[in-house]
This record gives structure tokens, C-alpha cells and sequence, in this order.
């Protein structure tokens, strides 16, 4: 049989405290030496560009809109002789954070296509800020929007960077929203090009070049090819050309800003879904009516609200 050993509660408690303080002794040692160790790893400078460069696409997709956006709203609260030199920089840096976010499988001419819509977005929507009234909801509003635009066109062109590989069924959808920011971006153009009040050969020249380019990448995204085919300079041309033409006129006619920039997106709006339709063999009558009705519609709104005279 075992013995019960009585011990005193004076010794158990003088016992509890020596176990106690030295589970104590013993914390702090290891807590020391672990910030010792912390204090001896020097940090990498390599660090932050791999975090950067393992990101995940929607990731990259996120950091570039909010880099973006940011910039965007600088060029209101810098001084006015920098505001220039501010959405140059920010167009360039559109181009670079695309290419980051859509590194993988870029080829031949997608390192023009598939970034002419966001630096032109980005270049038009900060021109376009000089326009507005320098109030801060105004500021946050249009901060939004192009936040918004940023993301999606963003997608768009992932979109367009896989189908040019391979088949997708989003590619529909990506079209429709790429064409309705497309035509945000010439409204925006047209509307600054006319508020300087430039010569009418200007205004052409440069609703000529704008329309080429933009042209060139909506009918590039009814079929994303790598190669660049001649038909799409082709098809691009004939809307520059009829896009600058119609500015030419429009130079001499006592207009608004609003309706002109109307006019000219409703007039891209037409050339381009026409030739679309003739790319994908769908063009029919009625499609060639409901896109010139359109454009006649515009036309007639405008023509009543101009102030003749």
C-alpha cells in the first residue's frame, strides 16, 4: 500500500511560486532571443517586386485601377502648369501597369491593341477633369466612374488577350461593353477638342487619328487575331476619314459642346457597328437601318438645337 505524504500548504505555495517564476525566466528568455533573431534578418530588397510579381491576375487587375485612380485625382490638387505634364505621365503609366497586368501571352500586334483603349481612356477622362467645377463630389463622382472603367477594361482586354488564342464565350459581352466605353472615350475626346476652340483643319486631323486607332481595335475585337490582317487598317480608315469629315463640317456650324460630341459619337457608333456586322457576315438591311437611324436621329436633334443665326 502506498503512504499518503502530507505536505504543508506554506511549502506547496512556496513551491507554485518557484515553478511560476521560473516558466517566467524561461518566457522571457525565448521572447528575447526571438526579437534578438528578428533584429538580425535584414530586410530584402527583392521583397516587394516578388509579392508583386506572383499576384494573382485580378489582383494585378485591382492594384492597377486603385495606382491609377490615385493619379487621377492628384492631377486636381497639383499646381495647373503640372496638370499636363501629370496626364502624359499617367497615360504612360497606363500603358505599363496593362502590360503588368496582362503579361501573360502577349503577342505581335497586341502590344499596340490591346492598349490603345485604356491609355486613351485614361488620357481623356484626366483632360476631361479640367472641364468640370472644382468641387469635391464632382472629384470623387468622376473618381468612381474611371475606377469603374479602369477595372473593366481591364477585363475587356484579358478577354481579348485569350480569345486570340482560343475561343470564348465571353467575348460577346466584352464587345458590347468595350464598344460603349470606346464611344465614352470619343464623346470625352470630341468635347475637349472643341473646348479649346482649335482651327477646323486641328479638329479633323485629330478626331482622324483618334477614330483610326479606336477603329482599329473595335473591329480587331470581333475576331482577336495575333497577326494584324489587312482588312481591319482598311475598314479603320474609311471611319477615321468619315469621323474627321464630319468634324470639318461641324467646325463651321454655331454648336454646342454636348451636341457635337453627340454627333461624332453617334456617327463612329454607326461606321463601326456596320462594318462589325460586315465581319460577321450579318449584315443585313435592317441591321444598316437601325444603325443609320440612329445616326439620323442625332443628326436632326442637333440640327433643331442648334442656335442658327
Amino acid at each position: 500500500m502506498y503512504k499518503r505524504i502530507n505536505v504543508s500548504t506554506e511549502k506547496k505555495h512556496k513551491y507554485l511560486q518557484r515553478s511560476i517564476f521560473k516558466r517566467y525566466l524561461n518566457f522571457k528568455k525565448r521572447l528575447g532571443s526571438k526579437n534578438r533573431k528578428k533584429r538580425l534578418i535584414r530586410p530584402d530588397p527583392r521583397f516587394i517586386l516578388r509579392v508583386i510579381y506572383f499576384l494573382e491576375k485580378r489582383e494585378r487587375f485591382a492594384l492597377s485601377t486603385v495606382i491609377l485612380t490615385a493619379g487621377v485625382l492628384v492631377t486636381q490638387l497639383i499646381w495647373q502648369d503640372v496638370r499636363f505634364a501629370m496626364v502624359i505621365f499617367l497615360s504612360l503609366a497606363s500603358y505599363i501597369l496593362t502590360a503588368w497586368s496582362l503579361r501573360e501571352d502577349i503577342k505581335g500586334n497586341e502590344w499596340l491593341l490591346l492598349f490603345i483603349l485604356p491609355v486613351l481612356f485614361t488620357a481623356s477622362l484626366s483632360m476631361f477633369y479640367f472641364l468640370l467645377p472644382a468641387r469635391m463630389i464632382i472629384r470623387l463622382t468622376t473618381s468612381v466612374i474611371f475606377a469603374v472603367g479602369t477595372y473593366a477594361i481591364l477585363l475587356i482586354e484579358n478577354i481579348y488577350n485569350v480569345a486570340a488564342q482560343r475561343s470564348i464565350q465571353l467575348l460577346r459581352a466584352a464587345q458590347s461593353i468595350g464598344l460603349l466605353l470606346t464611344l465614352t472615350v470619343i464623346f470625352l475626346s470630341a468635347n475637349i477638342i472643341y473646348s479649346l476652340r482649335l482651327g477646323f483643319m486641328s479638329n479633323a486631323l485629330i478626331l482622324t487619328l483618334l477614330s483610326f486607332f479606336l477603329g482599329l481595335q473595335s473591329l480587331w475585337s470581333v475576331k482577336p487575331e495575333s497577326r494584324f490582317s489587312q482588312r481591319f487598317f482598311i475598314h479603320a480608315l474609311v471611319i477615321a476619314f468619315g469621323v474627321g469629315e464630319l468634324s470639318l463640317a461641324l467646325s463651321f456650324w454655331p454648336i454646342e459642346n454636348a451636341s457635337y460630341s453627340l454627333l461624332i459619337a453617334a456617327a463612329y457608333y454607326s461606321l463601326v457597328g456596320i462594318i462589325q456586322q460586315h465581319f460577321n457576315e450579318r449584315l443585313f438591311f435592317n441591321v444598316v437601318r437601325e444603325y443609320m437611324l440612329v445616326f439620323f436621329f442625332t443628326f436632326l436633334l442637333t440640327f433643331l438645337t442648334t442656335r442658327w443665326g
